[in-house]
């Protein structure tokens, strides 16, 4: 019994952290660490393009509705039937938090190696494409499960840290990013907590 379980647990092991170095080999948007405050990075991001469609359902089902339709699109559901790599991580972001009225954003980033030009134009007319202006987001990671309940708690924390800086004011909505697939262990994924900051010039 001994040995089975070592053997179970090896392969365990070897398939996670298979799993791991295949996620982490993603492409991600590039950014610079420009303040670290306690537990939240300033980072600043340039320019890039990203897929976004804006989803009308609550926090729980938008998320998983979004990736379908930005998934179609990379795949192929677009006017060149072109193949686009996966990137990290998913973003969902709310565009209103209105109980009768939850919409929420759902984003990919688009590979460097593609110019605005060079993108094809989704077949689903609920998707587009934009270039995202450089901009300052203020984050706070986390590692864990997908629930609603575990963003909550990091939103909070972030906006808390938040009001105690005194360099940075919040200029939008929190995102929740995903960097790992849904295959990925729960306890294993990696999470963070976002938002849009400018920096708060003194005597203005």
């Amino acid at each position: 019994m001994r040995n089975t379980q070592k053997r179970w647990w090896s392969v365990l092991v070897l398939t996670v952290g298979g799993l791991a170095q295949g996620v982490a080999a993603i492409e991600q948007p590039g950014f610079e660490v420009t303040e670290e405050i306690g537990d939240l990075e300033i980072r600043r991001y340039e320019q890039h393009i990203v897929a976004r469609t804006l989803v009308g359902s609550p926090f729980k089902e938008a998320g998983n509705e979004g990736f379908r339709r930005l998934a179609g699109y990379i795949f192929g559901d677009n006017d060149l039937d072109q193949k686009i790599a996966m990137t990290a991580p998913v973003g969902l972001t709310a565009e209103s938090q209105e109980k009768d009225d939850e919409q929420f954003w759902v984003t990919f980033s688009m590979p460097a190696e593609y110019g605005f030009d060079e993108l094809p134009e989704p077949d689903d007319a609920r998707g587009q494409v934009e270039t995202g202006a450089t901009r300052y987001l203020a984050g706070l990671a986390y590692r864990g499960n997908w629930s609603e309940k575990r963003y909550r708690k990091h939103e909070a924390k972030l906006l808390s840290l938040l009001e105690n800086v005194s360099t940075w004011r919040i200029a939008g909505e929190p995102t929740w990013a995903r960097y790992d697939p849904p295959f990925m262990p729960g306890f294993m994924r990696s999470n963070e907590v976002a938002i849009e900051v400018v920096p708060i010039v003194v005597g203005q």
